[in-house]
């Protein structure tokens, strides 16, 4: 059982004094690799007893971390932040109930999940905890220029910088699943339904389907953003045979330092993949120009 889905299991079980100590501990993780008791005792405003007593029940139901030296700490588990946001969720009337997996990746769980109207929606979990922390640093220069970071915090700063690049880009028509909500290091979204490019053997027209993609990379640079993790793995086919960009934490804005090299990048992972799986041939140049014109298609090579 996933973390999430045994978060999921757990949340008419946790008390609120519990959540008290959950949530002292999330605000003791910004600042303690390991949370010590007194602090808990101050950000919870329980007393030490109480305290200690919901520490050892949370403890039984695997919801953190217990460091016993050099000094007595706790820091939260990802099963215990997932109750935090699932709670948060519920509460805020966004879920009803988390549903079955639809992807388990190195920074990410994706799960199904109903929301209080009945609606079918995508429930993303970042875990940037999963990656080795110096990689994670190296990769995200937002994680990188701070000091000391969780990897609790790494990722809500992920899914909060998602969210945002949604928002945007959803409202300049790109095709991304529709933002709807953003708690802590969840991102709820609508319903993903379809297959990765990577996982499809056959388009029944390669040239437009390219096209479709290249128009969307221009709607998002119109936007003002940079996908900046272009690939197979992130383009999804929906079963009505449309495009979907998903995953964009690692989004930049056009006017980043680096943004001609970083919107390259995007476009030579596209044009490389279909000139190697279709035999689609387009021109480098003219495609980034034509991104960066916003006028008429790219021209055939």
């Amino acid at each position: 059982m996933s973390s999430a889905e045994r978060a999921a299991s757990l949340l008419l079980e946790i008390e609120p004094e519990e959540f008290r100590v959950l949530h002292a501990l999330e605000l003791g993780m910004a600042k303690f690799s390991f949370v010590p008791l007194d602090e808990l005792v101050k950000y919870s405003g329980l007393n030490l007893g109480e305290v200690e007593f919901r520490l050892r029940e949370l403890d039984r139901k695997d919801l953190l971390y217990r460091q016993p030296a050099p000094y007595l700490g706790y820091i939260l588990n990802y099963t215990g932040y997932d109750c935090l946001a699932l709670n948060a969720l519920a509460k805020a009337d966004i879920l009803n109930s988390l549903g079955m997996s639809l992807g388990v990746g190195k920074e990410a769980d994706i799960f199904e999940a109903i929301t209080d109207d009945d609606d079918r929606v995508a429930v993303k979990f970042h875990r940037l905890g999963r990656t080795s922390f110096r990689d994670t640093r190296k990769k995200r220069g937002y994680i990188a220029q701070r000091g000391h970071v969780s990897w609790h915090y790494q990722s809500r700063i992920a899914a909060e910088k998602e969210f945002e690049a949604m928002r945007r880009v959803h409202e300049a028509k790109v095709s991304v699943p529709e933002p709807i909500y953003q708690n802590r290091h969840v991102v709820v979204m609508g319903y993903i339904d379809g297959y990765n490019l990577i996982d499809v053997a056959v388009l029944d027209d390669p040239d437009g389907f390219l096209d479709d993609i290249l128009e969307n990379i221009r709607r998002t640079y119109d936007a003002g953003m940079i996908h900046c993790d272009l690939s197979s793995y992130n383009i999804v086919v929906q079963k009505n045979g449309e495009v979907l960009l998903i995953d964009w934490p690692q989004s930049e804005p056009t006017d980043h330092p680096n943004a001609e090299s970083l919107l390259v990048r995007d476009l030579e992972n596209v044009l490389d993949y279909f000139r190697r799986k279709f035999g689609v041939e387009r021109s480098l140049q003219e495609t980034a120009a034509f991104v960066k014109a916003r006028s008429g298609p790219p021209s055939l090579q």
